[in-house]
């Protein structure tokens, strides 16, 4: 069967643009073919900055036949009382291309219904892939998109080509002005002529690409790219940091080479972070280290032009590297000329979220915030002021000149110059670190005085959002509050620290201005907000999602106490005591639901053996348990509870009527098991809720 190629050749892609786009597009191309009863196997996608390619091997030439049931007008219409076909069934029979007599009546949820039966001829695959094509293009999105004058539909940027081969034929068709065909491009300036693709077969694309200086498949260039780095790199004894950079770069070229450059040593004069955003962010060159992490002299571009013009591209880019390292001399020095708490002075004149005042302001309330943060993480009293202090000074870098230049390296330069105006251990590597994880897989702050500020920064903006009523709505979320609950939940789990973030939210909401709305229900829907993302980080472990709710019933706001039943809950489940706890806690707590206050037990009501048998359990293990709970051990005491009452409550319920028509006596069966459950299951989860690997039935 025929593989079926498209490409489409576009000018300069954005590299940000193209792994979206392929994705899109395939989706498009798999449904398309699936809703023409075309099944095909895995597309393969593959791409450069001027392409973007999609393969399918093996499609049947044309559709399948299917018999297919065309109803048509009710029956009552269709023949008259004797049973002879009307006007009706004639126009319908007609329509259909059969005779009256075919015709045959179906039942359906409005009644009886005339109907015949049709075998639709499959359609040619090429014919149907002409059609598909345009919705493939259509299907591509683009956070920016063009329009020019040939067509109404938006696309990333002009269509020079389109490649649609199904194996040897062209699939005629047309978009945004351009007809396909099978020429493609090779590399503009190493092989500007045309390439003739004969057949859609994979192979062949790639090596005909190849020859025309295009290494097409993605995972090859990126292989490509980082071994020749870290060649490069091997001679300095330092590794390949920026991993992030060989993906990007990768998506820029077509035909890789990595070239090393150097720079004067005078520019390592400047702080390593600031060389490294100069090197990276702005010209996407790799920075070279030694075996000890310190920064070098050189640096690896990847080059565009394969092996030509080494020397050139060599000179060109060093040229360029030397006059922004200059740059970012200069503004380094200007900017030590003052000390960052005159800088702090400048952040009064900066608004931070109307409604919410400055920068200054957003400070002088993480000040106030992170001593209280600093009491629950128990750190030392060097801590707290380390923190304090760095919260006084954490926003000041945003009106200096290299932060105006590299903005990513907000918190990193006020980290900096802290250090170089001798603030006390400590308050700059804070500042460094109060933005930290600023992304899913970023490290948490490493400092006790950097975790203790990184929470105060992300309470407060929680919490100013949310009074401001600017919270993340579907998809959107511009002021990224679900990245940084995440962040601030992940820092409170690892802390090892057992403390209520409600009541740290609330600190944070009582600091904003009188304006904000500090209510309660606000407060609750940002607790809410932190259990979801709570809920979804424990999600994404693969643990089960009933454990996940059972925890999250019970004191969800100490974080890294919920991780601590969680995993006991994880650990039991595997365990053959696991059935008798589900078990206990399912039977007293359904029966008990409806149970309001505190339990009252009255020993003298009971009339029963496993009445009393229980009761004297109860009160002989009740102690123990609690102490276990206290110390958070959690699996101690949920094998003594397992141990000491799966037994006994299975006999209370098989012997003992609950619900007896003695007010008294049932008021008092209820409490009893209420107390039981209450011992523990309060304090460690919601095990009502499981389903795991419990019997039902």
């Amino acid at each position: 069967m025929p593989d079926f190629l498209l490409e489409i050749g576009t000018e300069e892609l954005p590299a940000s643009y193209i792994a979206p786009a392929l994705e899109q597009m395939a989706k498009a191309l798999r449904s398309g073919l699936e809703e023409a009863r075309l099944f095909c196997g895995q597309a393969r996608t593959a791409a450069t900055p001027r392409r973007l390619a999609i393969w399918v091997p093996d499609l049947p030439t044309r559709q399948t036949e299917v018999e297919v049931e065309m109803t048509g007008p009710p029956a009552r219409v269709a023949f008259d009382a004797d049973g002879n076909p009307t006007k009706a069934a004639a126009g319908f029979a007609r329509a259909q291309g059969v005779t009256v007599e075919e015709i045959h009546r179906v039942q359906t949820p409005k009644g009886e219904y005339c109907a015949v039966r049709k075998t639709e001829k499959g359609r040619t695959t090429k014919d149907i892939l002409g059609e598909v094509l345009v919705e493939i293009l259509a299907a591509a999105s683009f956070p920016k998109s063009m329009l020019w004058p040939e067509t109404d539909r938006p696309f990333a940027r002009p269509i020079r080509w389109m490649v649609a081969l199904f194996g040897e034929e062209v699939v005629p068709a047309e978009a945004y002005g351009v007809k396909t065909g099978r020429s493609s491009e090779g590399h503009p300036f190493l092989s500007p002529a045309a390439i003739v693709l004969e057949t859609a077969d994979w192979s062949a694309y790639e090596e005909a690409l190849r020859r025309g200086n295009v290494v097409i498949d993605i995972g090859k260039r990126r292989n490509c790219i980082r071994e020749e780095i870290q060649e490069a790199l091997a001679g300095f004894g330092g590794p390949l940091e920026e991993e992030w950079l060989v993906d990007e770069v990768t998506q820029l070229t077509q035909c890789p080479h990595v070239i090393l450059g150097s720079f004067a040593d005078e520019f390592l004069s400047v702080p390593a972070p600031v060389v490294v955003a100069a090197m990276t962010e702005h010209q996407r060159y790799f920075p070279v280290r030694n075996a000890d992490g310190e920064l070098c002299p050189h640096f690896a571009v990847v080059s565009d032009r394969g092996e030509v013009g080494v020397d050139t591209i060599r000179y060109g880019n060093e040229r360029v590297l030397h006059a922004r390292l200059a740059d970012a001399r200069f503004f380094f020095e200007q900017d030590r000329m003052r000390r960052l708490e005159d800088y702090r002075q400048d952040t009064a004149g900066m608004v931070f979220l109307k409604g919410l005042g400055t920068y200054r302001d957003k400070s002088d309330r993480m000040a106030v915030l992170v001593g209280r943060v600093c009491e629950d993480l128990a750190g030392s009293e060097d801590v707290r002021r380390a923190a304090v202090r760095a919260a006084e000074l954490c926003k000041a870098d945003l009106v200096t000149a290299m932060v105006g230049e590299f903005p990513k390296l907000q918190g990193i330069v006020g980290g900096i110059y802290a250090d170089a105006d001798g603030e006390p251990e400590g308050v700059g590597r804070a500042i460094a670190e109060h933005y930290m994880p600023r992304y899913a897989s970023d490290a948490l702050p490493s400092s006790e005085s950097g975790k203790a500020l990184s929470l105060a920064e992300k309470l407060d903006n929680l919490s100013g959002c949310f009074s401001l009523g600017l919270t993340p709505s579907g998809s959107a979320d511009p002021y990224a509050l679900r990245r940084q609950s995440q962040a601030l939940l992940r820092i409170a789990g690892e802390s090892g620290r057992f403390f209520n973030l409600s009541a740290l939210v609330r600190a944070a909401l009582d600091l904003l201005p009188d304006s904000a709305d500090k209510s309660a229900d606000t407060e609750n829907q940002i607790l809410t907000f932190l259990g979801e993302r709570l809920h979804q980080l424990a999600l994404d472990k693969r643990l089960p999602h009933d454990l996940v709710r059972a925890a999250l019933a019970v004191r969800p706001d100490c974080v890294a106490d919920f991780w601590l039943r969680l995993d006991t809950l994880a650990s039991l489940a595997e365990d053959p005591v696991w059935t008798g706890l589900v078990e206990v806690a399912e039977r007293t707590f359904n029966i008990t639901r409806e149970t309001a206050g505190p339990p009252e037990v009255k020993p003298e009501l009971f009339e029963t053996p496993e009445e009393r048998n229980l009761w004297r359990l109860l009160r002989a293990n009740e102690d123990e348990i609690r102490r276990q709970l206290e110390s958070r051990q959690y699996e101690a005491a949920c094998r003594l509870f397992a141990d000491r009452f799966a037994g006994p409550v299975h006999t209370f319920f098989e012997k003992v009527f609950v619900n007896v028509e003695n007010v008294t006596v049932r008021e008092n069966r209820l409490a009893l098991l209420k107390r039981l459950s209450d011992v523990i299951w309060k304090h460690v989860a919601d095990l009502s809720q499981i389903t795991t690997g419990i019997d039902k039935g």
